[in-house]
């Protein structure tokens, strides 16, 4: 340890050496920091987030660093970190009211919920620019109690990362392809580009849940919807 250090010497401990101008340079580094969280948070997209916001994880990000190296590094000036909490607060804040007031900034900044379900179909297309693949989209449904898509009217991913579901009433529930791991999936017939249709009958294609009735001895036909072979014959 340097000889010329002193414990519990309260000027450096809260003020530091610093000049008084250094302040405008903290508030001027912590904006850019942040503002450089957000963006990373939303490059990282939706799926990245969790449960949170885009404006709540990167506030979290930022007082744990801001509380964080005050706590525990000797040329930290406590308040140093003090004006950086309330310099994110204050952007915080800003940032909330701007979001609350304008649709386009709270698009730019959180993300717009997207559709990955409608009426039974998976819409691939917005499943893939959120970087979610077929299993996940199941593994989400299943704890929503879905045990198949003839049950899903609409499913959106959600700008905290999350899915919801809307359910199809109960008048208008039809069969569709089940959510449930293969290995579930005792009764459900298989058939792939290989394979013939061994009998007249509704089936389901395997990648987007869409529906198409299937005539016996015929050769698998390309999904209409995503150009895949791979069809299952339900009872659900």
């Amino acid at each position: 340890m340097d000889k010329d250090f002193q414990v519990f010497d309260f000027h450096r401990i809260f003020i530091g050496d610093a000049p008084p101008v250094f302040f405008l340079e903290i508030v001027f580094r912590t904006i850019i920091m942040y503002g450089y969280t957000i963006l990373l948070l939303r490059v990282l997209g939706k799926r990245g987030i969790g449960q949170l916001s885009v404006l709540e994880l990167a506030i979290l990000i930022s007082f744990g660093s801001a509380v964080g190296d005050p706590m525990i590094g000797r040329d930290m000036p406590i308040l140093h970190g003090v004006v950086a909490i309330t310099v994110v607060a204050i952007f915080q804040i800003g940032l909330e009211k701007l979001i609350n007031t304008n649709k386009k900034v709270e698009v730019l900044m959180e993300g717009e919920p997207n559709l990955v379900v409608d009426n039974g179909v998976i819409q691939w297309k917005n499943l893939l620019e959120n970087n979610l693949s077929r299993e996940d989209l199941f593994r989400a449904l299943r704890s929503k109690d879905v045990e198949h898509l003839g049950q899903v009217k609409k499913a959106f991913f959600e700008t905290n990362g999350q899915i919801s579901v809307l359910f199809q009433s109960a008048q208008n529930v039809k069969k569709g392809l089940s959510v449930l791991p293969d290995s579930e999936n005792t009764h459900t017939l298989f058939i792939n580009k290989s394979m013939k249709i061994p009998a007249t009958s509704v089936y389901f294609c395997r990648e987007c849940g869409d529906t198409r009735t299937l005539k016996q001895k015929t050769k698998a036909p390309a999904c209409d919807t995503c150009g895949q072979v791979a069809w299952q014959k339900t009872n659900l």
